[in-house]
């Protein structure tokens, strides 16, 4: 591939997306919306992005070990997390959940609002559920169910039954994997976007995903396949990163002005030590994970 038209090593090579393989769609759709905040894309003279992805709450790096960063939508936008309003229990009550006493890795982020928006991850297994009413992390809590709005149909049902779980036995089962069936598929999308992003052509970017070998045998031959097969990819990023990203888990407007992030808790198996990236409403900011939970400068992920 010509120097000047070869992306950086990071997107040159599939292994930059494959720990993505193992994301839900709630990361797919980040991964995507945040590209239409890239440069280029109404980046302003100070460097910063021109722009906010609608109805994000929070996306940062996921529990130490685990490169799957961890991304939070509003809950008002997102229907396939469930919503609760907890309230205190007693110690020992069965019907009761204890998140700070099964000692997995959590994640909780509450808003202006007063809600808060939960991050459980075990293993390769991750549940998010949010709050509309009451504090999760008091200790013990019982959860009341909120029907979600009228006209708006329940997708929460697969992360209730892991909540229910989760509370019966400390765990999540073995079920509650994150990978959907077309993540391959959006890993070329997201390649090819961003190869493109970075000056590539098609037939660089035909060389990335299939190999120099083939492309030297059927770049030219009889059938346009492969050509036609990178445009379709190339078309399909362009949807994705023009506000398509939110139907890959169902996002929808959420009504009302967004409330701010004014706190974000990690427990001790999150946490892990080093540096973690965090995103509100877009820009990048940096945290010690193992200092305060406050919020400290601007820094760049791209």
């Amino acid at each position: 591939m010509p120097a000047d038209r070869t992306p950086p090593p990071a997107w040159r090579t599939a292994e930059t997306y494959r720990p993505l393989l193992g994301a839900d769609a709630a990361v797919w759709a980040w991964e995507f919306g945040r590209r239409g905040m890239a440069p280029g894309a109404g980046e302003r003279a100070d460097g910063d992005r021109g722009g906010e992805v609608p109805d994000l709450c929070f996306a940062g790096t996921g529990p130490e070990g685990d490169p799957i960063p961890a991304v939070i939508w509003r809950w008002q936008a997102d229907p396939s997390v469930p919503v609760f309003s907890v309230s205190p229990s007693a110690a020992g009550d069965r019907d009761a959940l204890d998140l700070l006493g099964s000692g997995l890795a959590i994640l909780v982020v509450r808003t202006s609002d007063g809600g808060q928006h939960v991050v459980v991850s075990d293993g390769p297994r991750r549940l998010r559920f949010a709050v509309a009413e009451g504090d999760v992390l008091a200790g013990p809590v019982r959860c009341r169910y909120l029907l979600p709005p009228h006209s708006v149909g329940v997708g929460s049902l697969a992360s209730l039954r892991l909540l229910v779980a989760l509370r019966d036995t400390g765990r999540l089962p073995s079920t509650g994997g994150r990978s959907p069936p077309k993540a391959k598929r959006w890993a070329q999308i997201l390649q090819a976007h961003d190869a493109r992003a970075h000056g590539a052509s098609q037939r660089d970017i035909a060389m990335l995903l299939f190999g120099a070998g083939r492309v030297r045998d059927d770049w030219a031959g009889r059938s346009d396949y492969m050509r036609m097969r990178v445009q379709r990819l190339l078309r399909a990023a362009e949807g994705l990163v023009a506000g398509g990203y939110r139907a890959l888990c169902g996002l929808r407007p959420a009504r009302g002005d967004k409330p701010e992030v004014v706190e974000i808790w990690r427990s001790a198996a999150w946490r892990g030590g080093g540096l973690c990236l965090l995103v509100l409403g877009g820009s990048f900011l940096g945290t010690s994970a193992g200092g305060a939970d406050w919020l400290h400068g601007l820094c760049q992920l791209w």
